[in-house]
């Protein structure tokens, strides 16, 4: 076997191996256009090895011409994959020279193939030569075509493009890259076709070597194409290194983490999310199934959530439940931020998921205490009141026994007057509403209940309060002074805790009054449409002394108080109640007294939001 018949079938077999990397490169990845291109490259180059054997060994002038009409195709196709290897590896050049180099090439050598005759070359002669070692190969005498410019044009076209892209390279910063692929493409396009032409007019005797020069540029492309492969590798190290960290911090704090691939439907998610969720390690999941998931009573919720974080672009943040494994519901409180392509079409959202079950029974246990807390508080405030009340029930517990006393001395006389008998009887009658209306209102202030929020008149809840507290104010010589804009709007509240509100201010305020002069004794509460917004305050002011600096700094402390008999819990419940309903409770103090004012958000905005 002599050299010829070892070399260049290896130029073959190894740019046939390159290709089949390449190839398989990319087609598991669509975005590996260089990687296509450099497989077209090198199948082109060990076409174009075969068709160089086989001019090498043919002695037939007919055949020859044959042959070499054939073997520009691979090289057109070498020439245009090494055309799209730099616009797609380089993403610079004038596309508009590359296909126009491209296209000319093309167009000379459909003309050469379909024409009876060749235009672009042809072989006119044969004879034999012997090379290094005693190798006999065929050498052909070459008469260019009227179209041989055409393809030396297009050559000098696509090199121009090469420059071209490889000098923006450079000055973008890629000189290695620029040097290495770019420069060895022009470096051995120029030398392979240099070569053929000192070959085809006879100036060397020598078989062609363009697949040798052609090789060379598979091997400048190959290095490059490698390197990416090999950052792309460590990437994918450091990937899998830093997801690992990942997994071990969620799994320390029970953190889930999954994303949502938008496009396709597919879920990922982590080991602990799919804990949460009781699905399995290998088990598909999507965005039906995810819902399926959670706990009906949430599901149209999570997905509305959904929905508008896709439409507006905005993170998504949800609360919902999910029925566990052994039965059990539990809270999970999910994260995700979307990941948007420039034409704002969503993509993708990534997110973290945390098990807020433990949270979510404290918050109820602490919503139940501070119930009882409240229902202490209004018991105490009863307790308070309680001399007062009793005098305002026996008031009209003893005008109707007065009245009985007095129609049963009427109906004893043998003529009674039923007119007055009538008028005794509407009085015992408004006598017993009266009674019956203190009553109700004790009732409902020691009726144990969660907050209930209705719709309510701010002036009738202001005169049910001052009802009750009117009776303990005259025992204590205070002037109670209460005023209701026409212009206030209903709120929507709690008409038993926000009475226990004004009751405890109102206690409050009178207490403060204690030391001034019998006169000087009053509070005074107000009621108006707030200036900052749709709300309405509530205040409740006294002319005591006021509150010094260091009181007023925690005078909404739990248990503090400055009452020797205080439990220190009715400011501090009394907040509580007020940011239930949306509201907040401010205090203001002077040399004339202090103001307690809490607002309260209007119906109708409430409703809104």
């Amino acid at each position: 076997m002599n050299w010829i018949t070892f070399v260049w079938p290896m130029v073959t077999a190894t740019c046939l191996t390159l290709a089949l990397i390449n190839l398989r490169i990319a087609m598991g990845d669509g975005r590996r256009a260089p990687h296509l291109m450099f497989s077209l490259a090198a199948c082109a180059v060990a076409a174009v090895s075969v068709f160089e054997l086989l001019l090498l060994r043919t002695k037939d002038l007919e055949t020859y011409n044959v042959i070499l009409r054939w073997a520009v195709v691979p090289i057109w196709v070498m020439v245009t994959a090494a055309t799209g290897f730099i616009w797609s590896f380089f993403r610079t050049g004038r596309l508009s020279l590359a296909c126009s180099a491209v296209g000319l090439n093309l167009l000379a050598n459909v003309a050469n193939i379909v024409s009876e005759v060749p235009v672009v070359r042809h072989a006119v002669a044969l004879h034999q030569a012997t090379t290094f070692g005693g190798v006999e190969f065929t050498v052909a005498t070459i008469e260019n075509g009227p179209w041989d410019m055409v393809e030396i044009l297009s050559v000098v076209m696509a090199i121009a493009f090469m420059f071209d892209a490889s000098l923006q390279m450079w000055r973008s910063g890629g000189r290695r890259r620029a040097l290495v692929v770019g420069g060895s493409v022009i470096f051995f396009l120029l030398l392979s076709r240099g070569h053929a032409m000192l070959v085809e007019n006879g100036m060397l005797e020598a078989p062609y070597f363009v697949s040798f020069c052609f090789i060379a540029v598979i091997i400048a492309m190959g290095m490059e194409l490698g390197n990416d492969v090999l950052r792309a590798t460590s990437l994918a190290r450091e990937l899998q290194s830093s997801q690992r960290r990942v997994d071990l911090a969620g799994q320390a704090v029970s953190l889930g983490f999954w994303e949502w691939n938008i496009v396709t439907g597919d879920i990922w998610a982590n080991e602990a999310a799919r804990k949460l969720f009781g699905v399995g390690k290998w088990e598909t999941v999507n965005l039906d199934r995810f819902l399926s998931l959670v706990h009906e009573d949430d599901r149209s919720s999570v997905a509305q959530a959904i929905e508008e974080s896709l439409q507006r672009g905005a993170d998504y943040e949800m609360e919902y439940r999910v029925q566990s494994e052994d039965g059990c519901l539990r809270w999970i409180s999910a994260r995700g931020r979307l990941e948007m392509e420039q034409g704002r079409r969503p993509l993708a959202m990534r997110g973290v998921l945390l098990d807020v079950t433990e949270n979510r029974s404290s918050e109820s246990e602490l919503h139940q205490l501070r119930g009882q807390l409240a229902h202490a508080g209004r018991v105490s405030t009863m307790g308070q009141l309680a001399a007062a009340l009793a005098h305002e029930l026996n008031q009209p517990l003893g005008a109707i026994l007065r009245n009985a006393e007095a129609a049963e001395m009427f109906l004893s006389s043998p003529s009674p007057d039923m007119e007055e008998m009538k008028a005794i009887i509407r009085d015992i009658i408004r006598d017993n509403q009266r009674a019956g209306g203190v009553i109700d209102r004790l009732k409902s202030l020691l009726k144990r209940k969660e907050i209930e929020p209705r719709v309510i008149h701010v002036r009738e809840l202001l005169e049910e309060v001052m009802a009750l507290i009117r009776a303990d104010a005259a025992a204590r010589s205070v002037v109670l002074d209460w005023s209701c804009a026409d212009d206030v709007p209903d709120v929507l509240g709690d008409r038993v805790h926000l009475q226990q509100v004004l009751l405890n201010l109102l206690i409050n305020a009178m207490d403060a009054t204690t030391g001034a002069t019998r006169g000087e004794r009053r509070v005074t509460v107000g009621c108006q449409r707030s200036a900052d917004g749709p709300s309405v305050t509530i205040s409740v002011c006294d002319s005591g002394p006021g509150i010094p600096a260091p009181v007023l700094a925690k005078i909404f402390d739990p248990f503090f108080t400055t009452k020797s008999e205080g439990m220190g819990m009715g400011l501090c419940i009394s907040k509580a109640i007020v940011e239930a309903h949306r509201g907040k409770l401010e205090v203001s103090t002077g040399p004339d007294g202090t103001c307690f004012a809490f607002s309260l958000p209007v119906a109708q905005s409430v409703a809104d939001s």
